[in-house]
């Protein structure tokens, strides 16, 4: 009780009367001085955390769910958007506009590996995927895209270019899996970081907000939501 007292601030009466409450719940019991949840209350205690830490992503970042699509993260995944909430919002600004692709971009370069699920590719971050193959040796890339952007790559590259594209996939430092073209998430893990990006509601991919984290929940949510993906995407082959 003393305990309780100090943790909570509040009197003892005040404790002693809700503690009498929950036991008739059966949601606490007392084995001599000590107060310890019961099965039900610890089922209690685990949903109230989650409802509160998804609470608090939403208040945190909601500008970035607002007005935004959110139908391809599946409800599981919605629900353990508390793990989130140890991330951060990087936005386009005044004079820097360009503000959420350079973070991005210096996430990508201090990657060991990248998984990503897009229906977008530009040719900026190819050129980078390309030049990150070319400079590190343990350097892992898996992207998981539409078959419109997957189109789209191989008409816009050249003969050499595509055949150093397909021997990057060959020494298995390049993985590319085909998607349904209804993806409307832009997810990137690496091991370290996570990256968010939504579309709007009613229309394209928002490059001006992105949501980046290296807590490890986070990171975790994000690698979660790409096995989703993974499990739904067929190997693409050239």
């Amino acid at each position: 009780m003393e305990e309780l007292k100090k943790e909570t601030g509040i009197t003892t009466s005040t404790i002693s009367h809700n503690l009498s409450n929950m036991e008739k719940k059966s949601i606490t019991s007392k084995i001599g001085e000590k107060y310890i949840l019961s099965p039900i209350g610890n089922i209690i205690t685990c949903n109230l955390i989650e409802n509160i830490k998804t609470a608090g992503v939403i208040n945190k970042f909601q500008k970035f769910w607002l007005k935004h699509d959110l139908s391809s993260i599946p409800p599981e995944y919605i629900k353990k958007m508390g793990d989130l909430y140890n991330s951060s919002l990087v936005e386009s600004e005044s004079g820097a506009i360009y503000k959420p692709h350079e973070t991005y971009s210096q996430l990508l370069l201090k990657s060991k590996y990248i998984k990503g699920v897009s229906p977008i590719l530009s040719s900026k971050f190819l050129e980078l995927f390309q030049n990150m193959i070319m400079k590190k040796d343990d350097i892992t890339i898996e992207l998981l895209l539409t078959q419109d952007v997957i189109n789209q790559i191989i008409e816009g590259i050249d003969f050499e270019k595509l055949k150093y594209l397909n021997d990057s996939m060959s020494e298995g430092k390049l993985k590319l899996g085909v998607l349904d073209d209804d993806v409307k998430i832009g997810l990137t893990i690496t091991d370290k970081y996570l990256s968010l990006g939504l579309f709007h509601e009613y229309g394209d991919y928002d490059h001006t907000k992105d949501l980046i984290s290296d807590d490890r929940d986070a990171v975790a949510w994000g690698n979660n939501l790409f096995k989703y993906y993974q499990g739904r995407s067929e190997e693409f082959k050239l």
